[in-house]
């Protein structure tokens, strides 16, 4: 398999699944349900993962698939995809031009990986073809991540569910007591992108708890592909991440912090334990 040109050909192919959600985007199409777990889903969703599926089936016979719509497919290649067809489900619904498809092919090394996180409201698509080499691109222009902040103060965004107790009011005092110290803090409501805008120097840094492998997967490929940092709350601490993300993204709802890694000591030093700021609304 000549993995460069399958992977230039899939950036081609996600473009035309972004056809698909512009098409009700642009409509007056709001028809929606919510799923088992509250989150809303509608028919762009399930289409477009429909035809993502469909061609990694096609195109990467074997490979394993976690998908948000339809669940997880077993593989026997090692390789798995992370596949959010509408990451922002909310935004779009609202006709919030700020909402991506985003797609991971996750192994064991670094060799034919690769990600995407495309907004087709802006076609806007972050790209990276490995973790370790060969940078993220914006479209045609190379990212790179420096630790100055933007206009004098660092943007921190949150991204989290509420399938704990102490989630969402930690996320209120986080967002007050980060904001105070080092600038802004808030959330746009889309992981994928969020984390891509890391990759891409607009947002500072990234705290995420109780979401799932395939809102942050995509993402944190391109972080690290740009040399970012990684780290994840696990027994009472922080530590840094320097496994695979396959490994990463094998378990749902990890805490997990990503910034660039001069800012990433002070900050975690900051935070601690996020489910403990639910004690300080």
């Amino acid at each position: 398999m000549n993995t460069e040109k399958e992977f230039h050909a899939l950036k081609d192919f996600v473009r035309e699944t972004g056809t698909i959600a512009l098409k009700y985007f642009d409509s007056g199409n709001t028809e929606n349900e919510l799923k088992r777990d509250k989150t809303v889903v509608t028919k762009a969703d399930q289409e477009i993962e429909a035809a993502l599926v469909g061609y990694i089936q096609e195109h990467f016979p074997g490979d394993a698939i976690v998908g948000e719509e339809y669940g997880e497919q077993a593989g026997s290649s090692g390789f798995f995809w992370h596949i959010d067809p509408i990451d922002g489900t909310d935004n779009f619904l609202r006709k919030i031009p700020f909402f991506a498809i985003s797609i991971a092919r996750l192994g064991d090394k670094p060799e034919e990986s690769f990600a995407i996180v495309y907004n087709p409201a802006i076609n806007q698509m972050f790209y990276s073809f490995s973790e370790t080499e060969g940078g993220v691109y914006e479209n045609d222009r190379l990212c790179t991540l420096t630790p100055e902040p933007l206009g004098g103060k660092y943007v921190i965004s949150i991204g989290r569910s509420t399938k704990e107790e102490w989630m969402k009011p930690a996320t209120y005092a986080l967002n007050e007591a980060l904001g105070t110290k080092y600038g802004r803090c808030g959330a746009f409501n889309c992981t994928a992108l969020e984390i891509a805008y890391v990759a891409a120097n607009r947002i500072d840094a990234f705290l995420t708890y109780g979401l799932k492998s395939y809102d942050w997967a995509a993402g944190l490929f391109l972080v690290k592909a740009t040399g970012g940092a990684i780290s994840v709350f696990e027994e009472g601490k922080w530590r840094l991440w320097t496994a695979s993300l396959k490994e990463l993204c094998s378990q749902h709802g990890r805490i997990i912090f990503t910034s660039h890694p001069q800012i990433h000591p002070d900050m975690l030093g900051f935070i601690g334990d996020p489910a403990v700021w639910a004690k300080k609304t």
